[in-house]
């Protein structure tokens, strides 16, 4: 991954305008699709509207990564630093569905992954997070600085940013493998996490964010305490609405007389789940099935404040399934995670020395699987557990 700027583009004092992919993507690519539409850039008022509604004045600089794998395991992408845990865990996730779609149940297609497969499977993730998820299936806006090299973390650098709009899933696909799409996403230094926060709230729509999704339009943010992920970007993200809840359907408080206050959760059955240690914990979070039971074997963990993925390699693991003892991998892209961590979870199995199994100082992962698969017992087959 270059730091280079891609041909085409001059580094001089007056910023270029983009114009798209370079002249090194002739139409005579494989699949060649057309050039997405370039927008002007964002004006002041639409730059302040979107860092409101990031929730923060400055994005902190431990955002400032690229998506890149990192060695520790195949299939697995790298975090930096704290802060972006929930945007990389939400695409680590749903590229591990399309890796279990690639590969027609042989666990190896996803565990022991090849170079070619696993970045096609990151461009899948990123097109299902952009285009069927937050653009409604309809268009996915990503949004692409203007001047070479720009960082924006803050709403005067969000100025350079211009629309790229794609109106199929296709086209969306085939650019983001291409020059300069693939240098400013998959560039492990650069700007490619808060390039993807930015065009995921920018093509569902901020005003729609605040007016149509969120429990509170006032106080609600991408980014919450600590410069961490709110539940509200991370369901953006995994199925497309910025909900606050994670519970099935919508719930109505209040009266017919005082008037309905409408909360809103997961609409139908996730592609990828959502475990939480609040629930573990009472803490006034309740996950539904939709995200308990998701259509593909893999689930976003979110335990003291940090994401990371539970998911089974298994093609006969039903998700629904909460009986059944199964195989799970365990894998945190904060981690560095140089060995394999594969969980044994056997429900209704609770060892003799615990009582619910969400004492303190057990393992927060094994009290998260435990909402879903109850009183199981966890193996971490002589791995050490995430305590």
């Amino acid at each position: 991954s270059s730091d280079a700027w891609p041909a085409g583009i001059m580094l001089d004092d007056e910023p270029r305008q983009f114009f798209g992919p370079s002249k090194d993507v002739g139409s005579a690519a494989e699949g060649a699709q057309p050039a997405p539409k370039i927008g002007d850039p964002l004006t002041a008022e639409q730059a302040e509207s979107l860092m409101g509604l990031i929730g923060v004045q400055h994005l902190p600089d431990s955002w400032k990564q690229g998506f890149f794998f990192a060695g520790y395991q195949p299939y697995g992408l790298q975090q930096v630093d704290g802060g972006p845990c929930g945007v990389i865990a939400s695409v680590q996730a749903l590229l591990l569905r399309s890796l279990l779609e690639r590969a027609g149940g042989d666990p190896a297609g996803v565990l022991k992954v090849d170079e070619k497969t696993r970045q096609e499977a990151l461009i899948d993730a990123l097109c299902e997070v952009l285009f069927r998820h937050a653009g409604d299936n309809k268009k996915a806006v990503l949004l692409i600085p203007s001047a070479a090299g720009a960082a924006p973390l803050n709403a005067s650098q969000l100025r350079c940013l211009q629309p790229a709009v794609f109106t199929s899933f296709e086209q969306l696909h085939f650019h983001l493998g291409q020059r300069p799409y693939r240098d400013l996403l998959f560039n492990p230094s650069g700007c490619g996490v808060p390039l993807l926060l930015y065009s995921v709230v920018w093509s569902r729509g901020v005003e729609g964010i605040r007016e149509r999704d969120v429990d509170d339009p006032k106080t609600c943010s991408m980014i919450g305490a600590h410069g961490y992920c709110t539940q509200e970007l991370v369901n953006l993200m995994l199925f497309g609405r910025a909900y606050s809840n994670v519970f099935d359907g919508s719930k109505r408080l209040g009266s017919a007389q005082d008037g309905w206050y409408v909360m809103q959760g997961a609409p139908a059955r996730a592609k990828v789940g959502f475990l939480s240690l609040f629930e573990a914990k009472n803490d006034c979070i309740e996950v539904g099935s939709r995200l308990k039971g998701p259509l593909s074997p893999v689930w976003v963990v979110c335990a003291e404040s940090h994401y990371s993925v539970l998911f089974s390699a298994d093609p006969t693991v039903d998700p629904k399934d909460s009986d059944r003892g199964l195989e799970l991998h365990y894998f945190d892209q904060f981690g560095r995670q140089d060995r394999e961590l594969r969980l044994t979870v056997l429900p209704r199995s609770l060892p003799d020395h615990l009582t619910t199994g969400f004492e303190d100082g057990e393992s927060i992962i094994d009290q998260c699987i435990r909402t879903k698969w109850k009183q199981a017992a966890v193996d971490w087959n002589g791995a050490e557990k995430v305590l």
